[in-house]
């Protein structure tokens, strides 16, 4: 009932705009190709992308996390009025499939087309982990990804495009060599955080993340998983756990003065800022956490 009430309020909205255009001719509006990413980290690597030549903009207020969003009207309008939605895929964004499917019907009857680039395809997904930008070596597969959706959509500025990618690649690449020279100096190599969310990280890069705080997404852990994780931690000497800075403190500081550890913060970068060097800043953030409880003598 939701969504055939929002298709008929967007139906009478596309209707008192102009007329339908041809293919993607934006005439009359803004000649710049509009982009929607659904999470940070996507639109750090379409705005590089794309530089000046598209109007890139999140699809999720500030603050708002991908996992359980509820959608609203607002949303399907700037779905409806968008060229290409990038999405992560993977299972994350599990409301936009409906919003998807509205927008289709609202359009169908015109010539608009709505281009749906899932960054995560040719990705192995491990565990149904949706998390696969923390990682730089999978954050460059969905540039790529990225890149290619936008020269089927913009083929007018293909060279830009791909000029554009393959320096952020190469920003990436120096990235990841980073990361790799760092923890390879590393004494330890497994860690607790309060989210599952490091699987590509861990095993590109030669972690372990040996325990969770939080069992599942969204869900408080019950006092047996809690449990399970007090034995863990125990079992292998780890003297410093991970907050999520996206969440609440209070399970991760209870844990810790139980056991006497210190708490530091991984970001998950499901929500911040939207920028095009911000992925880039928050993973080094990242990886300097990580040093702190891996690289020395915690």
């Amino acid at each position: 009932m939701f969504f055939s009430a929002l298709v008929l309020c967007v139906s009478l909205y596309a209707c008192q705009r102009s007329a339908p255009s041809k293919g993607n001719d934006r005439t009359g509006m803004s000649s710049k190709l509009k982009v929607l990413t659904t999470i940070p980290p996507l639109y750090s690597f379409a705005k590089n992308i794309t530089g000046d030549a598209a109007d890139v903009e999140n699809l999720l207020p500030s603050g708002a996390g991908p996992h359980e969003y509820a959608s609203s009207p607002a949303d399907l309008k700037k779905i409806i009025s968008a060229q290409v939605l990038i999405k992560n895929g993977a299972g994350l964004e599990t409301w936009l499939d409906s919003l998807i499917a509205s927008a289709g019907e609202v359009t169908r009857s015109g010539d608009k087309t709505l281009i749906v680039v899932d960054a995560s395809s040719g990705i192995d997904i491990i565990n149904n982990d949706p998390h696969i930008w923390l990682s730089p070596k999978k954050a460059v597969h969905q540039v790529k990804n990225i890149r290619d959706a936008m020269i089927k959509a913009d083929p007018d500025n293909a060279e830009l495009y791909i000029r554009n990618a393959a320096q952020y690649i190469g920003r990436l690449e120096t990235l990841d060599l980073e990361i790799q020279d760092e923890i390879r100096r590393w004494k330890k190599k497994e860690f607790v955080a309060f989210h599952s969310a490091f699987l590509y990280f861990t095993r590109d890069y030669g972690l372990r993340q040996v325990a969770a705080i939080q069992e599942f997404p969204d869900k408080q852990p019950t006092p047996r998983h809690i449990a399970d994780v007090l034995r863990v931690i125990k079992d292998t000497e780890i003297k410093i756990i991970f907050s999520d800075s996206q969440f609440s403190h209070k399970i991760v500081e209870s844990i810790a003065r139980d056991l006497d550890l210190r708490v530091l913060s991984l970001d998950t970068l499901e929500t911040g800022e939207l920028h095009p060097g911000w992925y880039e800043n928050m993973m080094r953030k990242n990886v300097a956490a990580l040093k702190k409880a891996l690289g020395g003598d915690n």
